[in-house]
């Protein structure tokens, strides 16, 4: 008779532990708490608008080998924007449109003949980009610890052309916060994923919604093969001498499982526990900071022409803006602006309706062709818990997959995966859990 394997929460990482814990061969239960799966990555019919939008523009990356077997395993086909190379356009308030293209099948000579090419820099900028060879020496990773991004790009020696035209939109779009707030142990890290393989680097765009990209294919896997329930929120773990002995669920239901993996998000984790168990497993854990992802939606009463189709599928930076990122779709803008309440000075005071305002003339300022174009309907959507902050020293408050509890392993990308908030670093955290268990 197979073991069983109950994993708490249908998001990303919970989708990949029931996957691969179900290939391996054991038993499995998923319950999620609310009517819908892929966690942060789903979409919903919009009445307002009449469209169907996603839950913020997520962007995949070219390193994301864990993501795309996952599919795979999934029997997903993905409709995916992809380069061979790092192509990225940026506009200017002016309108001056500028294009990064990172081009050739040597990953660090490639994006080195990008930098040269790269209009907004003059030959200082470029001379000091030569610094970055010093992140190949030996004991870079140890000089770096407890540092932040901010303080690495200073001590490289990048200059504020850098930093504006390519650093900062390039910290917004992997980690989604200001190179202030980033770890740069983490930035590290990703870079290192980045320079593996020539498409390594490169940005994915789905072409499909989130919905249709993750959650869809997995109900579809889980047809009798995994019991799946949705609307059924997990209460507490019974802990005896450091094993799960059962889960009491909201509805007084008790599951028993050989194991347990946990993909509750940080801030919702620890109430899964008494006081006295939690104390006794995670001694000197420490919360994670939460940051918000803001989204607002513009529906044009047109599109012009080929819109949807430039600046790389539509995606375009935005270079000292309010915004960050926009992306156009075939009937609407997605403008994006990761962690406003640190790095937007006064959004704690900003109305959504001034927001709102703010982003349509940004619109209108950046992209002239949308100057006498009106807007049917202008949303504004904010997750509040997002992410997690990727602050120095935040890697202290990420706790890995194998616990004190004998039985009980966490997945998220919260969890220690040595990458930022990512879908890809949530796939991973799903996979390690269903491969510890399987070691067991």
């Amino acid at each position: 008779m197979s073991k069983t394997v109950t994993v708490i929460g249908g998001g990303i990482s919970g989708i990949a532990a029931a996957v691969y814990l179900k290939e391996n061969g054991y038993d499995v239960k998923m319950f999620e708490g609310s009517a819908k799966l892929g966690g942060r990555a789903f979409s919903y019919f919009d009445a307002e608008t009449g469209l169907t939008l996603d839950n913020g523009q997520h962007i995949l990356a070219g390193w994301y080998e864990n993501t795309f077997e996952l599919l795979q395993k999934m029997n997903k086909m993905p409709d995916l924007h992809m380069t061979q190379n790092l192509h990225v356009f940026f506009k200017e308030k002016n309108g001056t449109e500028l294009e990064f293209f990172a081009k050739g099948d040597e990953p660090l000579l490639s994006v080195a003949k990008g930098f040269m090419n790269y209009p907004p820099l003059n030959v200082k900028d470029k001379l000091k980009l030569l610094r970055l060879r010093e992140m190949i020496e030996i004991d870079f990773p140890e000089r770096i610890k407890g540092k932040k991004l901010s303080w690495l790009l200073d001590y490289l020696k990048q200059t504020d052309n850098l930093k504006k035209y390519f650093w900062e939109p390039f910290a917004f779009a992997v980690f989604n916060a200001s190179p202030e707030y980033i770890d740069a142990e983490l930035f590290y890290n990703v870079l290192v994923k980045a320079f593996e393989y020539p498409t390594a680097f490169s940005l994915v765009i789905p072409a499909e919604n989130l919905s249709e990209l993750f959650s869809t294919p997995f109900v579809k896997y889980a047809e009798n093969k995994i019991e799946l329930k949705t609307g059924c929120n997990a209460k507490q773990f019974i802990i005896e001498k450091n094993n799960v002995k059962g889960l009491t669920m909201e509805n007084g239901d008790l599951i028993a499982s050989d194991y347990y993996v946990s993909t509750v998000p940080f801030y919702n984790f620890q109430r899964l526990f008494t006081e006295s168990s939690f104390e006794e497993h995670f001694t000197g854990y420490k919360e994670l900071k939460s940051s918000s992802i803001l989204s607002v939606i513009l529906v044009p009463e047109k599109m012009p022409e080929g819109f949807s189709n430039r600046f790389y599928f539509g995606m375009a930076g935005i270079i000292d803006g309010f915004s960050q990122w926009v992306f156009f779709k075939d009937e609407y803008i997605s403008v994006i602006i990761s962690a406003p309440e640190y790095t937007v000075s006064d959004f704690v005071n900003m109305t959504k309706e001034y927001v709102c305002k703010k982003v349509e003339q940004e619109i209108r300022d950046y992209f002239p062709e949308f100057k006498n174009i009106e807007f049917k309907r202008i949303k504004y959507l904010r997750e509040k818990r997002a992410t997690f902050l990727p602050e120095t020293n935040s890697k202290e408050s990420r706790p890995d997959s194998l616990t004190s509890i004998s039985n009980l392993f966490l997945a998220g990308d919260w969890t220690n995966t040595g990458l930022p908030s990512t879908i890809e670093g949530a796939v991973i955290s799903g996979r390690k859990c269903a491969q510890l268990i399987s070691e067991m």
